[in-house]
């Protein structure tokens, strides 16, 4: 008869010892910096089993390559044209018009631009963040950060000692005229892990107000309500759109670096967004940027296409590839031009499918490494040799199905290969042990007494 190491007191204590330490070399590891390449991109293939349903509200009207053929390069445009496509857009019903382009620059037909914002103030812009922008500021450009002020977060507050501040004077608003006309102005979606793939939304830009060393106002300006050195946060572009479309102000934003963005507001369901230590939102796509349904720049502005456009949010922006003003972001459904990626960020807003990820909340990522580690260790203590192998390959499957439905049908994102890292290493210790101070061991069976049956004992 043979003995399996799963029957030895000792085996099975140093197989969940042996779990408990792996799954906190694990943490160590993680806890130490971004996530590995390799995570990350074992997070891109479980988001790509999970795409998300497209928004019926979210219109997109694409600068593509027939428009640019047409006009010339989207820089060069005078803002007539853009004017034109705004209030055909407008006279088709829209809720929210979206510039998902730079408009940080004088052309001809500002005028024409500003008045048909100024007229309809339902108009969203968005803007960048230079780092040289400071040699060439204008008066203009000190005038346009006073304007942004009306969409800097001032109250409701609660930042981290980790989260990342901003010079404010970096930040690029679009030409003051655009800012201070506009319905709001927000900070482009642009930023990429260190793997260079766009996969989060950075919803706050935390800074604090510094007007010294800029070129000083002139003529009739608007006046600065924020003192210097006021801590403050700027919103993401998506996140602008998202107040806009659900009727709310800056007013209603709550922060916590590190928990949430909430919206207060009677809204059902609530909107709470789970953001890491910087502001981070991860963003749920669609697809590839050919799912995206859209309109050419050309048919709307032309009337060629005449959508219904009542109540919806329009979001224009450039998509020819090659143009200057095309930025082509990789994602994990691959490049696409940024302003499908502002989409399907504003798309995780309002459909509340964010998610909260596990690894870059360090005490929920120990607690959970923990009960792994216990649950892989109280699971391959009692077993040995081949059922040792194949339980742990049960025990990886298994769980990466449950990885995937929480993602895809609820609201976490849990780690992975860390998790699988906790039952290999697991199962080759046991293994290892098996094979040696604990292998199998032939137990001679002495013959046993029978009893006869119970009649014959009364004969």
């Amino acid at each position: 008869m043979k003995i399996g190491a799963e029957r030895s007191p000792v085996y099975r204590v140093v197989v969940v010892l042996a779990a408990l330490a792996s799954a906190l070399f694990a943490y160590a590891l993680l806890s130490r910096g971004p996530q590995p390449p390799a995570e990350l991109s074992a997070s891109d293939a479980l988001t790509r089993l999970s795409p998300r349903p497209l928004r019926p509200d979210v219109v997109l009207v694409t600068l593509g390559s027939t428009d640019v053929n047409r006009y010339g390069p989207v820089a060069q445009w005078p803002r007539a044209y853009l004017a034109q496509g705004l209030s055909r857009a407008e006279a088709l019903g829209a809720k929210v018009v979206v510039f998902d382009l730079a408009l940080d620059t004088r052309k001809s037909g500002d005028e024409t631009l500003w008045r048909a914002m100024a007229t309809h103030r339902n108009v969203v812009l968005g803007m960048g963040y230079e780092p040289a922008r400071l040699a060439k500021a204008t008066s203009d450009d000190t005038r346009g950060l006073v304007f942004l002020e009306r969409d800097a977060i001032a109250d409701h507050l609660t930042l981290g000692p980790q989260t990342q501040t901003f010079g404010w004077q970096l930040f690029d608003p679009p030409v003051s005229d655009f800012t201070g006309s506009a319905r709001g102005v927000g900070v482009f979606v642009r930023e990429t892990d260190q793997d260079g793939i766009l996969r989060n939304a950075r919803l706050v830009y935390t800074s604090k107000v510094d007007y010294s060393g800029l070129p000083p106002l002139s003529g009739k300006a608007p006046q600065s309500r924020l003192a210097d050195g006021a801590p403050v946060a700027l919103p993401n572009l998506a996140l602008v759109i998202a107040l806009r479309a659900l009727g709310l102000d800056k007013d209603s934003v709550l922060v916590t670096t590190g928990d949430t963005v909430r919206l207060a507001g009677n809204l059902s369901p609530p909107v709470n967004v789970p953001i890491d230590a910087q502001g981070q939102m991860h963003i749920r796509f669609a697809g590839n940027a050919s799912r995206y349904p859209a309109y050419s720049f050309d048919d709307i502005a032309r009337s060629k296409a005449k959508p219904n456009l009542a109540g919806k949010i329009v979001v224009f922006g450039a998509t020819a590839p090659g143009d200057p003003a095309t930025q082509m972001c990789l994602t994990p459904y691959g490049r696409m031009p940024r302003v499908f990626v502002t989409a399907s960020a504003l798309a995780t807003l309002l459909d509340r499918s964010y998610v909260d990820v596990v690894a870059v909340h360090l005490p929920q990522l120990l607690g959970m490494l923990i009960a792994v580690g216990l649950v892989v260790g109280l699971c391959l203590m009692c077993v040995s040799g081949g059922r040792l192998a194949a339980l742990a390959l049960v025990l990886g499957a298994v769980y990466l199905a449950v990885a995937w439905a929480l993602y895809a049908h609820g609201s976490v994102l849990l780690p992975l290969l860390p998790v699988l890292f906790v039952i290999l290493a697991t199962a080759l210790i046991a293994l290892a042990l098996g094979a040696g101070p604990f292998r199998s061991r032939t137990v001679k069976v002495s013959p046993t007494y029978i009893p006869p049956p119970h009649e014959a004992r009364h004969d």
